[in-house]
C-alpha cells in the first residue's frame, strides 16, 4: 500500500499525519478524556511500517483527530480518535468510510468491549462484528479481550 493519500468528504479532509499535528490535536491515546479504552498492545510489532498509513482528521482546516493503520498488522487494522469537542458530528464515521474505500481490501478494527461509541462508528461505516480477540491488549481497567469488527 502506498503512502497515505489526501482524502476528502465535503469539509472533512484526511491528510498525511505530520508530527506537528499532535500539538494541534492536543490529545493522544494516553489522554484521560479519550484514553479510557486504549491499552498497551500484546505482541511484538515493529516501530515503523512504511505500508501503514496515518492521517490527520481535519475539519475546517483544523486537525481534530487521527486515524491510522497499525504497524505490522495484516489485514490492516484501523484505529482512530477525535478531540472531545469534535465528538457527535459523524467525523469518525466519515473518516473510517474514507479510509475503508481508499484501501478497497479487507480491514479490521478492535474495540474494548465497553467502547460503545467506537462500536457504533464501526457499524455505521459498514463494519460487522465477527468475534472476540483474546489477549488483544492490556486495557486500563484490566480487560485484555477486544471485540473485532471487519470489512467487508
Amino acid at each position: 500500500m502506498p503512502s497515505a493519500a489526501e482524502l476528502h468528504d465535503g469539509d472533512l479532509v484526511l491528510r498525511p499525519w505530520v508530527d506537528e499535528d499532535a500539538e494541534a490535536v492536543g490529545y493522544t491515546q494516553r489522554s484521560p478524556e479519550i484514553g479510557e479504552f486504549f491499552g498497551s498492545a500484546f505482541g511484538d510489532w515493529p516501530e515503523f511500517d512504511p505500508d501503514a498509513p496515518r492521517w490527520a482528521i481535519v475539519e475546517g482546516g483544523v486537525p481534530v483527530g487521527r486515524i491510522w493503520t497499525a504497524f505490522g498488522k495484516r489485514p490492516f487494522e484501523v484505529g482512530y480518535y477525535l478531540r472531545p469537542d469534535a465528538w457527535g458530528r459523524g467525523l469518525a464515521t466519515r473518516s473510517l468510510i474514507l479510509v475503508r474505500d481508499w484501501f478497497d481490501e479487507p480491514l479490521e478494527l478492535c474495540t474494548h468491549p465497553r467502547n460503545e461509541r467506537s462500536q457504533r462508528v464501526a457499524e455505521r461505516a459498514g463494519f460487522r462484528r465477527d468475534g472476540v480477540v483474546e489477549n488483544y491488549a492490556r486495557f486500563k481497567d484490566g480487560e485484555t479481550a477486544a471485540w473485532r469488527y471487519v470489512w467487508p
